[in-house]
């Protein structure tokens, strides 16, 4: 398993360019379909007002017709002939008939509006409106239904047909010009927004983001031994979180650190005199030449050893028990049997000591919230500590009541000037001779702690004798 950093992907995009792309992207399109929208209804708009203009045509032919002598007569007149010779920019070309489709004036070849065609301009039910094609080019028509009045004095008036169909044909440049002009008008303007936006948007990300750069540098400017919380200027809400679980991070992080600078502080700290002596005494039994000075100098570089080996035992017990909390969750523990498997366990070398090891019960169950591995552990050492802290034929009894359980032993007891400080890491009120590391009980008051115990000591206990060491929870 390879211990070198983690380099980020050259393909990794920048939270910079996601905003980017999940912003302009969705906008670009938004304004496009604005575009496209906004480019139908200008047209349909200029196609209206082509229409209207158109249908004028029509009514101004329709209006300047009349029955004369028997023919249809057409007066063009100047506003007339002004109109259709400067129609919008547009050809006009005219074509009058009967309903029945025969010729009366105008050019022959404009091709009709078909029945079925629907006005696009609704100005009344005679006109319509339809695409046509003439001369080989597209054309707008306009078919106007006109009753022209008869000339009263005329002869044969009754026999007229008053009703005519009037057939104006457009050409499409005007359209086409203004509906390209609409076009580019509308890309045009459409494009500036969208530049616009993607300006703003670039400037509203830039500092937007502007907390996360002042995060990162204050976050690169911190000391490898610095896991104070991290607090950047003008933090927006959404980052607060993240910012907390970091923070919250940090401090486990500083913590943990803490313990094992700590393990290996009081490791080198402890350590160097027993190894120190076990070495002098290793030495001394090299240069020795007398078989029973040699004995008693192996016997003490073994007693050495196992105090190193005990207090080894005790340092890493005392990490596991800083690191627990990050390692082992609360659940529930029947005291009675951890006392039963504890005091089990601890049987034989009580035996072998000669201690006196019993276990009474004052409930029949006691349950706690706690870990049971630490617990245990915490019970362990008080044994432990009333069997090594005292003389051969001690009676020791581990008693269990409701969510409280001790160790009572018959020993001489702690003097009244070290109660205050037995808990303390490294402090020993044994006398000099007895061994020991001073870290059991300082082991016991970490465990209870964190399993939310409370540590009671009592000393003497009867008859200016004895010591009793409790753990107790409060009760529900």
């Amino acid at each position: 398993m390879s211990d070198s950093p983690q380099v980020w992907a050259p393909s990794a995009t920048s939270l910079r360019r996601r905003l980017l792309s999940w912003i302009l992207l969705p906008l670009a399109g938004l304004i496009g379909i604005n575009a496209w929208v906004g480019y139908g209804n200008a047209v349909q708009a200029a196609n209206e007002a082509y229409d209207r203009s158109l249908y004028l045509a029509a009514r101004t032919l329709a209006e300047e017709l009349e029955w004369r002598e028997g023919r249809l007569q057409l007066d063009v007149t100047k506003a007339a002939g002004y109109l259709f010779e400067n129609h919008t920019g547009s050809r006009l070309f005219y074509k009058i008939t009967s309903p029945g489709g025969q010729w009366l004036a105008g050019v022959a070849a404009v091709p009709d509006v078909p029945a079925r065609a629907q006005s696009a301009v609704k100005f009344f039910a005679l006109v319509q409106f339809d695409d046509g094609q003439y001369l080989s080019q597209p054309v707008r028509l306009a078919q106007l239904m006109h009753v022209v009045e008869a000339d009263a004095g005329g002869a044969g008036a009754k026999a007229m047909e008053p009703l005519v169909k009037i057939t104006v044909a457009e050409t499409m440049e005007a359209r086409q010009q203004l509906i390209e002009h609409i076009l580019w008008d509308t890309l045009g303007s459409q494009g500036l927004l969208l530049l616009a936006a993607a300006l703003l948007v670039v400037w509203g990300v830039q500092r937007g983001i502007r907390p996360l750069e002042a995060f990162r540098q204050q976050l690169a400017q911190k000391a490898d031994d610095d896991f104070s919380p991290i607090e950047p200027p003008d933090l927006p809400r959404e980052l607060r979180p993240l910012i907390e679980t970091l923070n919250s991070y940090l401090a486990r992080l500083g913590r943990l650190i803490d313990i094992r600078k700590r393990f290996l502080d009081n490791a080198a700290h402890q350590l160097r005199t027993p190894l120190t002596a076990l070495k002098t005494q290793l030495t001394l039994v090299q240069r020795s030449t007398e078989p029973e000075q040699v004995q008693t100098l192996v016997g003490a570089a073994h007693q050495t050893t196992d105090d190193a080996v005990r207090l080894t035992e005790q340092l890493l017990a005392m990490t596991r028990v800083e690191h627990a909390r990050e390692m082992h969750s609360p659940q529930r523990v029947d005291l009675v049997d951890l006392a039963r498997r504890v005091t089990q366990e601890h049987l034989l070398r009580a035996h072998q000591s000669g201690d006196d090891l019993g276990l009474e019960l004052q409930a029949d169950s006691s349950d706690v919230q706690g870990v049971d591995l630490l617990l245990h552990e915490a019970l362990s050492n008080l044994i432990d500590n009333a069997m090594h802290h005292s003389p051969v034929g001690t009676h020791i009894t581990v008693r269990v009541g409701p969510a409280w359980v001790e160790v009572v032993d018959d020993g001489p007891g702690i003097a009244p000037a070290h109660q205050a400080h037995v808990f303390e890491r490294f402090y020993r009120a044994a006398p000099s001779g007895v061994p020991g590391s001073g870290l059991g009980l300082a082991i016991v008051k970490e465990i209870a702690s964190q399993q939310g115990a409370q540590v009671g000591l009592q000393s003497p206990v009867a008859d200016g004798r004895g010591t009793a060491i409790r753990l107790s929870w409060p009760l529900a």
